[in-house]
């Protein structure tokens, strides 16, 4: 089957000193434009009742730009962009309100909280050196090929950690690898000392890589925190910080893809449980007793539980499964979690235990590691879910 996908290709850019500082200035005009958005749809909502739009918006920057001429620095269509990021979080907003889920309003965005601007009808292809509106030629370290026939669709100039990005989001036509029809589909469980254990008994330890920075990185935050804010030793301990994490993201991500990769080339056909991350990692409500006292509710031992969940990448990794399996001719499938951990996968009885509990024990004489034990579990309830004989 053909059909047009979109991928995103990164590229490591260095703009020059003069270039570095017109982007920072940009970042704090787009960062301002978007605060006084903000601030002028919730005025006019407040004072009665009327919901400003996208393109009221968009129609005064012109008349904005005369009253601010530094706006005009700015090219036009990244100001459109800003205004269009602010409407699609008050859609989200809307939708979330109207799911009956957590609304998450909005916020203002803080000096340092702006880090790329997007040129939304860029359509040049990468080279070793671009040229950017409003910045000039930029030199690009060309890392990767660019597919001849893939098409261009914007182009997005960030920062992270003090290191420069551009990202060329593409569209390209794509003609899928058959679905092989391989006699061994595995069912997956993740976990945090294995981060899956697979239903033919491999596994792959969690790499922790958040708790292996913890303690490097809790003292450059300490320090931080007794820096003049603002001071050149401030400036410098947040860059650190902001490395420290930026590292710790680049490995995660390394993993996370390599792992993906060696799964499916292991197996054309993998089930892994539907997870709600958010829920998991959601704090535990306060207790109260009868005379209005606060109980203990283990927000200490949770507060650990969900480092460990966001460190181990759970979120992300199951996504990764699904966008790269099309690519190899594989299948994936998420099958519901409930009691694949407490299930006998012998005799199909419930056994109930607790988290610390790391082997799994029946009457029935099936004695198994725990995740493995879930692993199956989840391999047989994909396999029913597909009415495919065992």
């Amino acid at each position: 089957m053909d059909f047009v996908i979109r991928r995103a290709y990164k590229y490591r850019v260095y703009p020059t000193k003069a270039q570095i500082s017109n982007l920072e200035n940009q970042f704090s005009m787009c960062r301002h434009l978007y605060n006084r958005s903000l601030a002028e749809r919730i005025d006019a909502y407040k004072k009665d009742g009327t919901t400003i739009t996208y393109d009221q918006q968009q129609n005064s920057l012109p008349e904005l730009k005369k009253g601010r001429p530094w706006y005009k620095g700015v090219y036009s269509q990244v100001l459109q962009d800003v205004l269009r990021r602010l409407d699609k979080g008050y859609q989200a907003f809307f939708r979330r309100a109207g799911a009956g889920g957590k609304p998450g309003f909005p916020k203002f965005r803080k000096r340092g909280q702006w880090n790329s601007i997007t040129y939304p009808q860029y359509r040049k292809r990468p080279d070793p050196v671009i040229t950017v509106p409003k910045i000039g030629k930029v030199r690009l370290v060309y890392h990767r090929e660019f597919p001849e026939d893939a098409t261009v669709k914007m182009l997005t100039i960030t920062r992270e950690a003090g290191k420069w990005f551009a990202c060329f989001p593409a569209e390209l036509p794509f003609i899928a690898e058959p679905e092989q029809n391989l006699p061994d589909p595995l069912g997956t469980d993740l976990g945090l000392i294995d981060f899956f254990h697979a239903s033919d008994g491999s596994h792959v330890p969690v790499p922790k890589l958040l708790r292996k920075k913890e303690k490097q990185l809790g003292r450059l935050q300490r320090r931080l925190a007794k820096a003049k804010k603002r001071s050149e030793k401030y400036h410098r301990l947040l860059k650190a910080v902001r490395k420290c994490h930026y590292r710790i993201k680049c490995r995660r991500s390394d993993f996370l893809h390599k792992t993906a990769n060696d799964l499916l080339k292991k197996s054309g056909l993998i089930f892994y449980e539907d997870l709600r991350i958010s829920d998991m990692i959601r704090r535990p409500r306060p207790k109260q007793d009868g005379d209005g006292k606060y109980l203990p509710n283990n927000a200490s031992a949770k507060a650990g539980l969900n480092k460990s969940l966001a460190d181990a990448g759970w979120g992300k990794f199951p996504d990764i499964l699904k966008y790269k399996s099309p690519y190899l001719g594989k299948k994936t499938l998420a099958v519901p979690p409930r009691y694949t951990s407490q299930v006998c996968s012998s005799c199909g009885e419930i056994v109930k235990k607790s988290l610390s509990a790391r082997t799994h024990r029946y009457a029935c004489g099936f004695v198994a590691n725990r995740d493995l034990n879930a692993a199956l579990n989840i391999l047989r309830i994909g396999m029913d879910t597909l009415r495919v004989p065992t």
